[in-house]
């Protein structure tokens, strides 16, 4: 699946054609044809003028202002009348400044492909984006609390004595012990929490060289083993919160820590 970074305008291209008595088919214009695109919030764009680059080829050029969510796009072309059908396609886009584990160029060093190659780029990124997904989302430290607020009444709990965070666990507490409370001195009530997690400034190093293991054990299923010769260790093992197996080099490597924080710690309180 195709990913662009916000910003950036695109071109869909599509084709028009009839069923031939033989089974084969023949380019030909459609009656009418529209291009609907429904965007990550559920509305929808649509596009009644495509260009008609020559006989059975159409293109729409969307433009960036219409491209300011960030997230998975889908689109049909109709064409009604002559050459009537329906094709579908869909799309990412994605924030440039978002936290790379695994930049697009590190990952063509891994697999020994040049820079200057694009064709396998709308692949490497959907393998990239799969294992940042999982390594974002489940590595994340807390870091601070910006604001704690009740759910019952709206209104903020004044946090300026501070809290005790415990990071490895992931939980915020009171100073001295004292419980949170809402309106009326409820007790054990629902809080919108608002915080911040992450890292620091840059994803740990190993972080990265593990991601470029898993990324070449995905790259091997569909291309098999590349000119690098393998050095052994890719027995596989499912690590707690991963959704399917990596090899166990990358595992072993995601056993470390930063800063006296252990990278797959799990506690439960």
């Amino acid at each position: 699946m195709a990913r662009y970074p916000l910003g950036q305008p695109l071109r869909l291209s599509t084709t028009t054609s009839q069923l031939n008595l033989d089974g084969s088919y023949t380019l030909i214009n459609s009656t009418t044809l529209t291009l609907v695109v429904a965007k990550p919030d559920a509305t929808q764009q649509t596009y009644s003028s495509p260009t008609n680059d020559g006989t059975g080829l159409y293109h729409q050029d969307i433009p960036a202002a219409d491209l300011t969510q960030a997230g998975h796009y889908q689109y049909t072309w109709t064409a009604t009348g002559t050459a009537a059908g329906v094709s579908f396609g869909d799309f990412d886009v994605h924030d440039p400044f978002e936290t790379a584990v695994l930049p697009l160029q590190d990952a063509k060093l891994m697999l020994n492909i040049p820079a200057a190659v694009t064709t396998y780029d709308a692949e490497l990124g959907s393998f990239i984006a799969t294992i940042e997904t999982v390594l974002l989302t489940r590595q994340r430290p807390l870091v601070s609390v910006t604001s704690i607020v009740s759910v019952a009444s709206g209104v903020a709990i004044d946090i300026s004595a501070g809290l005790d965070i415990d990071a490895n666990a992931g939980t915020v507490r009171r100073k001295l012990g004292y419980p949170f409370y809402g309106p009326y001195f409820v007790w054990l009530p629902s809080m919108t929490v608002t915080y911040v997690a992450g890292w620091g400034t840059s994803v740990p190093a190993a972080f990265n060289t593990a991601a470029r293991i898993i990324l070449q054990h995905l790259w091997e299923t569909q291309h098999g083993p590349s000119a690098r010769p393998s050095m052994g260790g890719m027995d596989m093992i499912q690590p707690p919160g991963f959704s399917y197996a990596i090899p166990n080099r990358a595992a072993e490597l995601l056993n470390g820590s930063l800063n006296g924080m252990n990278f797959r710690l799990e506690a439960f309180v």
